[in-house]
């Protein structure tokens, strides 16, 4: 333990060369250029260290704890070299639980939700209104619940255990509305009223250029270099711009294991409140403000950055919300890959129903998805909403952010009381591409005009309907499978090993179904 006195740091505070002075030996004191390099080396020194307090440096670690006097750290002695790493040693310790701590944080805030079989098998029993619902449905039999609890105590393969985390944040679930019982949502439907607030409301995942940005770094380092792999397969095609990703097989370790379908059945999340309010309402303005909040306020919830497995045709998924709205959803295309929906509200009040009708297209650090589908709203009294798609950006493949952008325009139309609706997005100058415009037409004529972010709140002629900070969105429950539907998608052989991370059992499976896809396509094709 060394030790110096008050005046001793008094004067190395004011002479820090005198110090370093008494360090060079004698037959180095004529000469000048040494004398300024050990300066020079002292005074960066110096510097550099860290400063804890007056007295010296506080070192800690498991095997050493000394206060160390700032005159005795000048010289690059064995000891002071050894102090200074230890030092540093602490420091790098430091970075890296605040880092862990980071991704922690990250998980949280930017992964997809998955329901999975035990999960809905243990809510039903805890339920009575899901009990309810789902009386009907004949039990799993026991020898498939088997399968699925399962445990795999064999070792993962490097390959399998870097993927495990991606199916683990597949897993991860959002914040959901927690007023999630039936008698809750109606009373909230009843005593919905525009928000008071005023602020620029924007998601903590909103970019501050626009959209929504991927903040795991774990996760970007995992997915870019799944990217350079695949590059290595279809590079030529990437580079021209002209790839449709819609006709390559993807290897199943860069997906998770959840459905594309799923994501369909998110797309109604805000529903419960929005539409059974749009049922209540007679003004035909005010139904078409609702509409358009349910449709764009999903948007920071059901883009992600982890892939589903592309369905297979004949493929079908269904859910419901507790309101007692039920969703159903099939694949009906393998090429063009179409996927029909139909939602029905409570006691018949509305359905909601469309396809889905991708086109994708990569560049070399972007991918762009193209839905041709349609949607419609049907209401009890026949009156009926038309509107389609806008269009995804992916950005930031392999260098700079990742982030998804919504793109394009989005036109509601009411035929029976002639009122359109159109929003333009990233169409606010000197805004961020999240931002949106628009306007409500009558007969021609502008009622109110529409502005906002689907990261962050609609206002219509500046009242807000929506507000990411105030409006929480609900969670559409996936059924529990029945044994007699061998189309759902929890049948999958490929999903449910790739839920096990047995990652080869799951690519072999995959490349089995598709084979079998093909070999129907063709007997599906007529005969010269």
């Amino acid at each position: 333990m060394f030790c110096c006195s008050s005046s001793k740091q008094k004067d190395e505070k004011k002479k820090p060369i005198e110090i370093s002075e008494q360090l060079i030996p004698e037959n180095q004191q004529g000469d000048r250029s040494c004398r300024t390099n050990q300066q020079q080396e002292v005074e960066l020194e110096i510097e550099e260290r860290p400063k804890k307090n007056s007295i010296g440096y506080q070192v800690q670690d498991e095997n050493v704890s000394a206060s160390i006097c700032p005159s005795f750290v000048v010289g690059k002695t064995p000891f002071t070299l050894f102090v200074i790493s230890l030092l540093e040693k602490q420091q790098n310790m430091k970075k890296e639980s605040q880092q862990q701590e980071e991704i922690k944080i990250d998980f949280q805030e930017d992964l997809s939700v998955i329901v999975s079989y035990p999960q809905i098998q243990a809510e039903v029993k805890n339920n009575e209104n899901e009990k309810s619902q789902l009386e009907e449905i004949p039990d799993q039999p026991e020898v498939i619940q088997e399968e699925d609890e399962e445990e795999d105590d064999r070792e993962m393969s490097e390959e399998e255990a870097k993927n495990a985390a991606i199916y683990k944040w597949a897993k991860e679930i959002h914040d959901y509305n927690t007023d999630n019982t039936e008698e809750l949502i109606f009373k909230a439907i009843s005593n919905f009223k525009p928000l008071q607030s005023k602020e620029e409301s924007r998601s903590t995942l909103a970019h501050k250029d626009g959209g929504k940005v991927c903040k795991n770094k774990k996760l970007i380092r995992t997915l870019r270099a799944i990217g350079k792999e695949l590059i290595k397969q279809i590079g030529k095609q990437i580079l021209s711009g002209n790839l449709n990703l819609t006709t390559v097989s993807f290897p199943i370790k860069a997906m998770i294991p959840k459905s594309a379908l799923e994501k369909v059945l998110m797309s109604s999340c805000l529903f419960p409140l929005y539409i059974n309010r749009a049922v209540l309402e007679k003004d035909p303005i005010e139904k078409m403000k609702l509409i358009i909040c349910a449709t764009l306020g999903n948007f920071y919830l059901n883009c992600s950055f982890l892939k589903p497995l592309n369905p297979i045709l004949g493929e079908t998924i269904s859910g419901f919300y507790q309101d007692g709205t039920t969703a159903y959803v099939e694949q009906i295309s393998h090429h063009p890959p179409i996927s029909y929906f139909l939602t029905i509200g409570p006691k018949n009040s509305y359905k909601f129903y469309g396809y889905y009708n991708y086109e994708a297209k990569a560049g070399v650090n972007s991918l762009s998805l193209k839905n041709k589908g349609k949607r419609f709203l049907k209401f009890a009294d026949g009156e009926l909403i038309e509107y389609n798609f806008a269009g995804e950006e992916y950005s930031g493949s392999f260098w700079g952010p990742m982030k998804v952008e919504c793109k394009g325009k989005i036109t509601f139309m009411d035929k029976k009381n002639d009122i359109t609706a159109c929003v333009e997005l990233d169409s606010v100058r000197w805004k961020a591409s999240d931002y949106l415009s628009g306007e409500i037409k009558q007969k021609g004529k502008k009622v109110c005009k529409i502005y906002g972010s689907y990261m962050g709140y609609i206002e219509f002629g500046e009242v807000r309907y929506w507000d990411v900070n105030y409006i929480r969105p609900y969670e559409c429950k996936v059924f529990k499978p029945n044994p007699f539907l061998l189309s759902d998608a929890s049948f999958r052989p490929d999903l449910r090993q790739l839920k096990r991370n047995k990652v080869q059992e799951a690519q072999k499976e995959k490349d089995d179904l598709e084979m079998q896809q093909r070999q129907d396509a063709k007997l599906r094709k007529p005969k010269k």
